[in-house]
């Protein structure tokens, strides 16, 4: 089994989530250089977190992560393997061309130790990054208890932190700098219903539309179905025109634990590439990332991909302002430099933060996939662009 970070169900976290205050951070990040400096700085708090997580022993991670039942220690170690290999290969890209004397470079030129850079790292601050450091620290560790948890607790609550096959994408290969967005929970019922926040959906396809972008939708086949008995075939289609559409299950229930999940997951990815034949990517995302641990075979003979995700904007939390996901996201970004990014339709936030994101990294060297470059039906890596990527 490999392994996939990310987010979880609520039930996953404990206490209120530490948000980073990006204004901290006393240089620009408006060039590729910017980035990777800036990147390198994240990785190596993270990774300073993450060496000292291992000198717990079982009894103190339990407690601190808020763990009530004895720590899936095979799920824990596996996930910090793959933490440690993806943290190690984006320091290396971060780090290519910088010198030593350069901030969060490595010390030696031919040092390839992110252990090592880690452990060193409090010493080595400068005086300039030293709120930053402080207040990305708490942050870091944050976000590692966030995984850890859903690690220590796998064998009980399956979730998105990991894969169980190949079918599985869980956005890791994806280029450098290259950033799919994804929406979940849509459609709302459309601005001619009357309930509250019912045109979300329509303003964010029309937002995405506004920067000439796309996005993967994960539509749930309940909510599709009163949209479309309201609406029409070809009202669907002008909906989602230019998007991808993959399910989101019937209903947004558990599916490691739904008795029909089976049918939940045939029946409404029947509705959208039948009313949606243009838009339709056979991708289904299961809510929560919860999905049967031996459900590989069904989706294969459906020929549907599991695709989960690399970063939760947490646009779902209602604590936080569109001000705290946008942070929350760009730090994540500066971390894991590539992967698929959890924003849901049905907030207003994800409208909100989506364009400053775009704004911000314009000259940064980022890419914004076109969800149809996805090989869905393959392989799930990146087909060739058919002209420039979108920067």
């Amino acid at each position: 089994m490999s392994v996939l970070v990310g987010a979880a169900p609520a039930a996953a976290f404990a206490g209120p989530q530490v948000i980073p205050h990006r204004s901290l951070w006393p240089d620009a990040i408006n060039s590729p250089a910017e980035f990777d400096r800036a990147s390198r700085a994240e990785i190596l708090v993270f990774a300073q977190a993450l060496a000292e997580s291992e000198t717990l022993d079982d009894d103190t991670l339990q407690s601190r992560l808020d763990v009530h039942h004895p720590i899936d220690d095979a799920s824990l170690q596996r996930v910090r393997r793959k933490i440690w290999e993806l943290l190690g290969q984006n320091y290396a890209i971060a780090a290519r061309g910088c010198l030593a004397h350069e901030a969060f470079c490595p010390a030696d030129s031919d040092s390839g130790d992110l252990r090592h850079e880690a452990a060193a790292l409090s010493a080595s601050i400068q005086p300039r990054y030293a709120l930053w450091f402080s207040d990305a620290a708490q942050f870091q560790r944050s976000y590692l208890d966030e995984l850890l948890r859903l690690a220590a607790v796998f064998s009980r609550y399956n979730s998105e932190v990991g894969t169980f096959n190949e079918n599985e994408l869980p956005g890791w290969a994806m280029p450098d700098r290259h950033f799919l967005l994804t929406f979940d929970d849509g459609p709302t019922r459309g601005p001619e219903h009357p309930e509250p926040n019912a045109e979300d959906t329509d303003l964010t396809l029309k937002m995405l539309r506004d920067h000439q972008l796309n996005a993967v939708f994960f539509s749930l086949g309940e909510t599709f179905q009163a949209r479309l008995a309201e609406s029409s075939v070809e009202a669907m289609q002008g909906l989602y025109s230019g998007m991808c559409v993959g399910s989101h299950g019937w209903v947004h229930k558990s599916h490691a634990t739904l008795p029909d999940w089976q049918e939940s997951i045939a029946s409404s990815s029947g509705l959208l590439r039948k009313t949606l034949p243009e838009s339709y990517v056979p991708a289904f995302r299961p809510p929560y990332g919860q999905r049967p641990p031996d459900s590989g075979p069904f989706f294969r003979q459906l020929g549907l991909k599991v695709v989960l995700w690399s970063i939760d904007s947490h646009d779902w939390d209602d604590a936080l302002t569109a001000d705290d996901v946008e942070a929350r996201v760009m730090s994540l970004m500066l971390l894991w430099r590539r992967g698929f990014v959890l924003f849901h339709d049905v907030h207003a936030r994800s409208r909100m933060v989506v364009p400053r994101l775009i704004s911000w990294l314009a000259h940064d060297g980022i890419s914004w996939i076109d969800c149809h470059r996805i090989d869905w039906s393959g392989s799930g890596d990146l087909r060739a662009p058919a002209g420039p990527a979108k920067q």
